[in-house]
């Protein structure tokens, strides 16, 4: 694991832009398979930025995402909401391709099968991931197994209060629940990248990186991962005693 530390948050970004816009320079058909939330913020303005100014051909990327809240389209906290609002409606050419789960659906079985035939057709070439504070990845909350695979997650108190914080809506009106890539489906990318900043998650990054690998830790899995960067900034790495 490649562990780069950074002095701030946007400095952070400006490392995770450089990763992606790295990967998208080297593949002929780049599929990356991305998160959202205030970890990637920074990064995405600065993909916006370059694809706007011709440094990153984004044309020739296949964008998908981990996961999707349950509930219609339109909240303001869906991943659906953040992508376009964040990313493609900002964007002068669009990727080749998109691909969103949609939890505003009434068959989630349905759901589940139709992207993972998705997944199993395109391997992804860079799974980017957020660290949550209880080292969630995506929805697999602690105590998931280690080779789940795509499903619907209840979230944990914790998750719930940071979607509530980030996207300023009440315990009533936020969600509980979310499809998600399960930790096996995260590890078969061929790289990843995952992005931490701030105090609130110090002790998630160290034991993601220090601690033993257990479900307890679900980002402790990569551990096991052969191709995995970790930004972090100064706060989020304040607890490291080996890094």
């Amino acid at each position: 694991m490649k562990i780069i530390r950074t002095k701030t948050y946007d400095e952070m970004s400006q490392k995770a832009y450089e990763l992606v816009k790295d990967v998208i320079a080297s593949k002929e058909n780049p599929v990356i398979n991305t998160t959202t939330g205030a970890s990637y913020d920074g990064m995405f303005e600065k993909l916006v930025e370059g694809i706007n100014n011709d440094e990153v051909d984004i044309e020739k990327v296949f964008m998908m995402n981990l996961d999707e809240f349950i509930a219609p389209r339109e909240q303001s906290f869906t991943v659906y909401n953040y992508m376009h609002q964040k990313f493609y409606d900002q964007i002068k050419k669009q990727p080749k391709e998109i691909a969103l789960l949609d939890g505003s659906l009434a068959s989630f079985d349905e759901e589940i099968a139709r992207y993972n035939k998705i997944l199993q057709a395109n391997k992804r070439d860079l799974q980017i991931l957020g660290l949550g504070v209880n080292a969630h990845l995506g929805a697999n909350e602690p105590g998931t197994p280690f080779d789940a695979r795509l499903f619907l997650a209840d979230s944990d108190d914790s998750t719930i209060n940071s979607t509530m914080l980030y996207y300023k809506v009440s315990r009533e009106e936020a969600p509980e629940q979310m499809l998600t890539l399960g930790l096996a489906d995260m590890m078969e990318a061929e790289q990843i990248l995952v992005t931490a900043s701030g105090t609130r998650k110090a002790e998630a990054v160290k034991a993601t990186l220090e601690g033993p690998i257990t479900i307890d830790c679900p980002a402790s899995i990569l551990q096991n991962h052969p191709n995995v960067v970790f930004i972090i900034d100064e706060e989020a790495g304040s607890l490291l005693t080996k890094y």
